[in-house]
């Protein structure tokens, strides 16, 4: 019987849910509380799930439901600030031959994925409901919610994001760095010819991607060089983030472009990082996903090491061990692969703003972090 009886996450996010549904499978009895009052609808545009993440998400059963929503690919084109292809690069199959090496998907419907997993598994989920108070002891955890009920729990997840609450009271030296860039995101209708990610190089900015999500939809980004104090927001946002692909005459990226006006989720946000360097619990509070370990999205890893974390803490969970000695074998399987990814998506954003960045070193960690992360976790 797994020594996690009952086990409270906060967070409702990807790496929340996703932890709900593998405790669940596991023999846990599991509830989730969200701040927010409505789960379903997401923030955002849409996310890349590599073949890591694919396979993980293979292991709860959730794969094939989120391929069928989302784009499939096994390569990525690079282009020139013109189109001008530059090379057509496969994308290492991480996730092994079942699995295509990527594939974009809305993030609204990857959430309704895992809300409609998590209904199907009995876990129960409270919006509009954070802790106020928690009180540890050898057992459990004792919790004070905010609309006043209490419990307790033999382990308590958070998975509340990288401004984690959680995170600040049990780490207060663990906080956001900036990494001196920032991303412009927005919604597009898919541009006709857009059937894989589309990277464009040597303009202006770092990078400008294009990123098909389903079948009529695609999402467009800027990476660019930027100060912490810049913001953008409102209607003038959408004006400046015209104004900057005025610099890319991709028949894509024009394509796209042509729709910011009328684009309800466009989105400008420094970059930060973060890594909780030891362990990432204290007592019988473990922090996963973004609230432990976050990266710049160049890998395109933080939704997958967040997947990941929950798919091994629902396998440790089915064993008998001790909740001391399951957090423990938690950790030596995911810090180290965390760590290196953190570690490697700061190095490509380092040199990304420092201007060091060259073809061959950047394909040489990239090639070396898939290669990494394609070994069994």
């Amino acid at each position: 019987m797994s020594s996690l009886q009952r086990v409270l996450i906060i967070g409702a996010g990807i790496t929340g849910l996703t932890a709900a549904v593998a405790l669940r499978r596991a023999g846990s009895s599991v509830e989730v509380i969200e701040i927010r009052n409505n789960v379903a609808e997401q923030a955002g545009v849409g996310l890349s799930l590599l073949g890591n993440a694919l396979g993980a998400l293979g292991r709860l059963g959730l794969a094939a439901a989120c391929l069928r929503v989302g784009v499939p690919g096994n390569y990525l084109n690079t282009r020139r600030p013109d189109g001008t292809l530059i090379a057509r690069a496969p994308v290492l199959p991480m996730g092994g031959p079942a699995y295509p090496g990527l594939a974009g998907i809305k993030r609204k419907d990857l959430h309704a994925v895992l809300l409609r997993a998590l209904a199907a598994s009995g876990a129960s989920l409270q919006e509009g409901v954070t802790v106020q108070s928690f009180q540890q002891r050898d057992e459990d955890v004792e919790i004070t919610l905010s609309d006043g009920r209490r419990g307790r729990y033999d382990l308590v997840v958070a998975a509340d994001g990288l401004y984690s609450r959680t995170r600040a009271e049990l780490f207060p030296g663990c906080a956001p760095a900036f990494d001196g860039q920032a991303v412009w995101r927005a919604g597009v209708p898919r541009p006709k010819g857009n059937y894989v990610t589309e990277l464009h190089f040597g303009g202006p900015f770092g990078v400008v991607g294009l990123c098909p999500v389903s079948e009529d939809s695609a999402y467009l980004y800027i990476v660019e060089q930027a100060s912490r104090s810049e913001r953008h927001e409102g209607p003038s946002a959408i004006t400046t983030m015209r104004e900057k692909l005025s610099a890319y005459s991709s028949p894509l990226i024009c394509a796209a472009a042509e729709h910011l006006p009328e684009s309800t989720s466009v989105s400008f946000r420094p970059l930060e990082s973060l890594l909780i360097p030891d362990r990432w619990y204290q007592g019988r509070v473990l922090v996963i996903g973004d609230a432990a370990h976050c990266g710049p999205p160049v890998l395109a890893q933080g939704a997958a090491m967040g997947i990941e974390d929950a798919v091994v803490l629902g396998e440790l969970a089915a064993s008998e061990l001790p909740v001391p000695e399951l957090l423990d074998r938690f950790m030596q399987r995911r810090l180290p692969r965390a760590e290196m990814v953190v570690r490697n998506s700061r190095q490509l954003c380092e040199w990304e703003v420092t201007h060091q960045a060259t073809p061959e070193l950047v394909g040489k960690v990239m090639l070396d972090t898939n290669i990494a992360l394609s070994r069994p976790f």
